[in-house]
């Protein structure tokens, strides 16, 4: 048999609530669904290029064959707008999302973000509903974690053990309460510096009890 095609990269500009909106679309040859993976905070070096973002939406797109798309908040690299706490990067990441269901209608929706964007795609959730939502390196030390969780969407919450913005133990008691998968990268920062492999292996494996292979 044959290797299967390689994914395509490509640059999309989204039309976004602020102006244009630059993206990075990852496709397989035969998409299974779409993913958008959401970046981190904007005012911290946050672009759709951070290194947690770009594994995610690699890992996404290979190993379940989505459509990954990543994009820059709004005044981020070639992104139009400016930072606005939160509020407008949501519907940024609403608009990307649309856009990104647009192209690819058929299959899963994963919905992804990383410190920042994982509390912008949390309150997001209720208006996208993805078949799953994996939230990356939530920073539940410096801000409480909001959003309604559609009953069908499933949740799986990564991060490192030495989180410096996130303490492991009430991360997992938030996440048993609310009875989403949690899982730990021993010895991993919120970066995940030098553990990027075991960080995609866990979250890969965690998101294959809810998605079609």
């Amino acid at each position: 048999m044959p290797d299967a095609a390689p994914a395509k990269l490509t640059s999309p500009v989204i039309p976004g609530p602020a102006g244009p909106l630059e993206a990075l679309l990852r496709s397989p040859a035969a998409p299974a669904g779409a993913a958008l993976v959401a970046h981190p905070h904007p005012r911290l070096g946050g672009t759709m290029r951070t290194k947690v973002v770009y594994r995610t939406a690699r890992l996404l797109s290979e190993r379940f064959s989505l459509a990954a798309l990543r994009f820059n908040f709004r005044g981020v690299g070639a992104s139009a707008g400016e930072y606005d706490g939160g509020a407008g990067e949501t519907e940024d990441l609403v608009v990307a999302a649309a856009w990104l269901r647009a192209l690819q209608p058929a299959g899963s929706f994963v919905l992804s973000g990383f410190s920042f964007g994982s509390l912008c795609a949390l309150r997001a959730a209720a208006r996208l509903a993805p078949r799953a939502l994996l939230l990356i390196g939530v920073p539940i030390d410096r801000d409480e974690p909001a959003g309604t969780i559609p009953k069908d969407t499933r949740v799986v919450w990564i991060q490192g053990d030495r989180d410096a913005f996130s303490s492991a133990a009430r991360a997992r008691e938030m996440a048993r309460a609310r009875g989403w998968t949690f899982l730990v990268v021993p010895g991993a920062d919120h970066f995940f510096t030098g553990r990027l492999g075991e960080f995609e292996n866990a979250a890969g494996d965690a998101l294959a009890a809810y998605l079609p292979m």
